[in-house]
């Protein structure tokens, strides 16, 4: 009788956690968000977003606070403190403001770039101390409705306010 030899077993993979994370369109959240994973973000956040791997910002997504990950990409935008220990990429469309560290980015056309830039292997204690400056949004009140537009007569001309 043949003994087939035993195929030795592959080592078994530490669990992976975080496999994806999606905050979807339409939301708002306030607060300081912490990720295990990639993150894809098409609500607005205002508030510290930390994770362990990719954020990505859709179009229709907003981020004003603290952001730290090791690869962001920014189809919507983003203000604040910003930091990737990777790669930061603006797409087309894209808005980055505020104070930003990367190894490495990349700026598509059509974008809106309007931040104090670091592309360095390491950030400068200079760099941290400036972007220890931006406010912490966590405790701010939230911004406040959008102004009611003027009431309109029947001919859409705006009515004259009463003295």
């Amino acid at each position: 009788m043949a003994v087939t030899p035993s195929k030795p077993e592959a080592p078994a993979k530490p669990a992976r956690s975080g496999l994806g994370n999606a905050i979807a369109a339409g939301g708002k959240l306030e607060g300081k968000f912490h990720f295990s994973g990639p993150v894809i973000v098409g609500a607005h956040i205002r508030g510290d977003v930390d994770s362990d791997d990719l954020i990505l910002v859709e179009a229709t997504g907003r981020i004003e606070g603290r952001i730290r990950a090791v690869t962001l990409i920014i189809h919507g935008a983003v203000s604040g403190d910003i930091e990737a220990s990777k790669s930061l990429e603006v797409c087309t469309g894209g808005r980055l403001e505020g104070i930003a560290y990367a190894p490495c980015m990349r700026v598509e056309e059509r974008t809106f770039v309007s931040a104090d830039l670091l592309i360095a292997p390491e950030r400068t204690v200079a760099h941290i101390n400036k972007a220890a400056s931006v406010p912490d949004l966590s405790n701010v009140a939230p911004l406040s409705p959008a102004r009611a537009e003027a009431p309109v007569t029947e001919t859409g001309a705006p009515k004259a306010a009463a003295v």
